[in-house]
């Protein structure tokens, strides 16, 4: 009977599809599921820093959550950023001098090495202006600086923050020739906190060999109202800064003098807020030599003699108690030499800013200048090129090699560009 056996499988097709509607509709009618806000959490601390600044719009939960101290930490463990160099571009717009803060990322060769870097974020924020002196990238933090002020700001989140004036400082508010102030951002590894310390120091009168300093601390984060400069007692001899501090292990390094001519290692611990000096090798001296990090420990470069004669010395801080140094001689290759005098004349230096996660140091060109108000000195002025560059020097290969700075937006070309720093962090810490 095939009739009736067709009506049964029609009739049974339908019953089946009758059963199914009604599980869907069940199933609308049923509340959903929500995701355990653990795994919620593990999801966002893989999303990259840009993705989660438009999150944070989601809902107040999520944004309390993603601006939050705990997430800020777990964040920073479990992202791989990449690394990204960063710009200050002056140029006219319509006879008006403007500024551009640039970062570029950069582009690897099939040796998985730099060939070149990027120009592709503007972090320019109205904010910004007046405050163009970058004095330090660290860990996603940027320190802006205006004379006597600074600001803070966070190349991730674009949040910028006005630090207090220095009140108490008997250093500060003088009107004097041969006065210094610095800013570093630290970060304490004990208690987990960010810091920014100001270095002060000036001469006594005129007297260059004979000089007063001055160290204040002030904490990052909690609330912005109860923020205050604290100063740090100091019981080693006045001194006079000279280089932008260094932080390696929760150390801040930089050179000073404590006795003309010779230069000292000013050693402050980030935790403890302990000042101490170290002596340094004589030929390792500023300004012929600058800090720089070597396989995680301290270390001074001496380059007086590599635009010349391609020499280098590299002398690393063995061990910081005895004061012990190790000292490596290097000699470029006289193709690279050539490359380097080919790029940098007898009117430009070069200035050491950083180094890669390969350990290779940035070295930026500058442009010498005499001034008027100082005669006899000479100051190092922002490379002005159409074509921007950089030099990477290997260390460990002693090589050197010449990498550019592509996609600049015409409008920057043919200006003053100096580069603020190189930085491998996303940071959503909020200030």
């Amino acid at each position: 009977m095939p009739f009736s056996f067709d009506l049964a499988v029609i009739s049974l097709r339908k019953k089946k599809r009758m059963k199914r509607r009604s599980k869907v509709v069940r199933r609308r009618h049923e509340p959903t599921r929500e995701i355990p806000f653990d795994l919620v959490v593990e999801i966002l601390t893989r999303l990259p820093a840009k993705s989660l600044m438009r999150f944070r719009s989601v809902s107040k939960l999520w944004s309390s959550l993603i601006c939050s101290q705990y997430f800020t930490k777990r964040f920073q463990r479990l992202s791989s950023s990449s690394p990204r160099l960063y710009m200050n571009l002056s140029f006219f717009d319509n006879s008006h001098l403007k500024d551009a803060l640039l970062s570029a990322s950069p582009r690897y060769d099939s040796g998985n090495t730099i060939s070149s870097f990027e120009a592709d974020q503007d972090l320019t924020i109205p904010a910004m202006r007046g405050y163009y002196h970058v004095s330090q990238v660290f860990r996603g933090l940027m320190c802006l600086m205006n004379e006597k002020s600074a600001k803070i700001y966070n190349t991730t989140t674009r949040q910028l923050v006005v630090l207090p004036d220095i009140e108490e400082s008997s250093i500060i508010p003088e009107d004097h020739k041969y006065k210094k102030i610095m800013y570093h951002i630290c970060h304490d590894p004990v208690h987990d906190q960010y810091k920014v310390v100001c270095t002060v120091s000036k001469t006594r009168g005129e007297v260059l060999s004979r000089y007063m300093s001055e160290y204040w601390v002030l904490q990052l984060g909690g609330d912005v109202s109860l923020r205050r400069w604290r100063k740090v007692p100091c019981q080693c001899p006045p001194h006079m800064t000279l280089t932008q501090g260094l932080t390696i292990n929760g150390r801040l390094y930089s050179l000073a003098w404590i006795h003309l001519p010779d230069s000292v290692l000013v050693s402050f611990d980030v935790s403890s807020e302990e000042i101490s000096v170290h002596q340094v090798p004589k030929d390792a001296e500023w300004p012929y030599g600058d800090l720089i990090e070597y396989g995680e420990k301290l270390a001074i470069l001496e380059f007086s003699r590599l635009q010349r004669e391609g020499k280098t010395k590299l002398w690393v801080m063995e061990d910081a108690m005895k004061n012990r140094w190790s000292k490596k001689p290097m000699d470029l290759h006289p193709s690279q030499l050539n490359l380097l005098k080919m790029h940098i004349g007898d009117n430009m230096s070069l200035r050491v800013q950083g180094t890669t996660r390969k350990g290779e140091v940035i070295l930026v060109p500058r442009v010498k200048s005499k001034t008027d108000y100082q005669p006899g000195v000479v100051m190092m002025e922002p490379q002005i090129r159409a074509f921007f560059y950089i030099f990477l020097y290997d260390l460990q290969k002693n090589d050197m090699r010449k990498v550019e700075i592509k996609e600049t937006p015409n409008r920057y070309l043919t200006y003053t560009c100096d580069i603020a720093g190189f930085d491998a962090v996303e940071n959503l810490m909020y200030l």
